[in-house]
């Protein structure tokens, strides 16, 4: 019989597989075409994006024109800076506003000497009240503050970049009162707002030993409690009072401070640097410091001499000479010599609001002294009878209301 013999080398037929259940998935997968990924959006470029544009344009140096150049690039630039977000987070950013110049204040009247050269400087014109019945007093935190001629019947506070004016009515002051004097405080970062910003006027005076003060508010409309002391002298000096964090303070004409803390309602007051009086010959000025703190500059000859009011971990406090700028080996005297002698040589004028730059008047010129290097620059002509006083504030070229506002009573 011949039966077939099977083959060790012939490929045994393998078994039928059974189907699985994703094997129509598989199928699926192999027939299907590729998918093209699902497109993502691409970022929109830095200069397209308004957030991150805004946050390189806060950063602009506060220079008059520095906002009016850029909002000229194109109309989406200019919507951006025209925004009231926007300037008042820029305002918020820098702090301290810039020195736009300078009120000099003689018996001829009241001028305005602006800084820098156009279109950096502010138009002169629009920062002069040109009123006979006000007299000016002082400025602060972008505000200029006047009181009524004859007498001191009333107060006026005045935003020149607006043109919003404030009246404030005064009590009739005793018999007694030998000197007064003022100061303004305002929020710096609301500057510029057309209905204008709450703000705080304080109001001392001296006489019969004792001082005396008290603080209006713009949101109450009214004075508040009138707070005394005892006074080492009955003369306040007329220049307008120094704010350093919550606290006002004013020289007396023989050489002591007078604060008024705000939030303690206190009036006190406060020795001025050892042997300043006698050394200075009343050439000084009160000042804000590094830190907050209340500074004192004095000039000797060309020095200028800076103290800090330094506070001790047991809570005294003393005063500390942190530097003398020696202005006579500057290159800003360099070349110079002196037409006539004038006593003293050299003036200090004032200090600007954060603290940055001395003003001084020597014969040949007004000169802006930079407290961190020492440099000056010359910043106006300069006339023995006279006082000036150094307007900060933050301005944008072309949107300077001027004008009247509208008055407040």
């Amino acid at each position: 019989m011949g039966g077939m013999i099977s083959s060790p080398w012939r490929r045994s037929r393998a078994a039928p597989r059974l189907p699985r259940e994703d094997d129509h998935l598989f199928s699926q997968t192999l027939h299907r075409p590729p998918q093209r990924p699902r497109a993502t959006p691409a970022p929109p470029p830095p200069l397209e994006d308004d957030d991150l544009l805004s946050e390189i344009l806060i950063r602009l140096p506060p220079h008059p024109a520095g906002l009016l150049r850029a909002s000229l690039v194109c109309k989406r630039w200019r919507r951006l800076l025209r925004d009231p977000v926007f300037l008042r987070l820029s305002r918020a950013f820098h702090r301290t506003p810039p020195v736009l110049g300078l009120y000099r204040v003689s018996l001829r009247g009241v001028s305005f000497a602006p800084f820098g050269a156009a279109p950096d400087r502010v138009p002169a014109e629009r920062f002069v009240l040109r009123d006979p019945d006000w007299m000016f007093l002082g400025c602060g935190n972008g505000r200029v503050l006047l009181r009524s001629m004859p007498g001191w019947l009333q107060l006026l506070v005045w935003d020149p970049i607006t043109g919003h004016r404030h009246c404030i009515r005064l009590g009739r002051l005793p018999s007694h009162v030998r000197a007064c004097s003022t100061a303004v405080l305002g929020d710096p970062g609301c500057l510029g707002r057309r209905k204008g910003s709450s703000f705080r006027v304080a109001f001392v005076f001296t006489g019969l030993g004792r001082a005396s003060a008290c603080v209006y508010s713009s949101e109450t409309g009214a004075w508040g409690r009138l707070i005394t002391a005892e006074a080492p002298c009955d003369d306040v000096r007329l220049k307008t009072g120094t704010l350093v964090g919550d606290a006002f303070y004013w020289l007396l004409e023989e050489g002591g401070i007078l604060e008024l803390h705000l939030g303690k309602e206190s009036l006190t007051a406060v020795e001025p640097p050892p042997g300043s009086q006698n050394f200075y010959e009343g050439n000084m000025q009160l000042m804000e410091a590094e830190g907050s703190a209340l500074g004192f500059a004095g000039v000797k000859d060309y020095s200028l001499h800076l103290w800090e009011w330094v506070a001790e971990q047991d809570g005294t406090a003393m005063w500390v000479l942190s530097k003398i700028i020696d202005l006579d080996e500057s290159t800003m005297l360099s070349g110079l010599t002196l037409p006539i002698m004038m006593v003293p040589p050299m003036q200090i004028l004032g200090v600007d609001e954060g603290g940055n730059f001395a003003f001084v008047r020597m014969v040949f010129g007004n000169f802006m002294i930079n407290l961190s290097n020492g440099r000056g620059m010359w910043v106006s002509d300069a006339k023995v009878m006279e006082f000036v006083r150094p307007y900060s504030s933050f301005y944008v070229a072309g949107g300077v209301g001027g004008g009247d506002a509208g008055w407040e009573q």
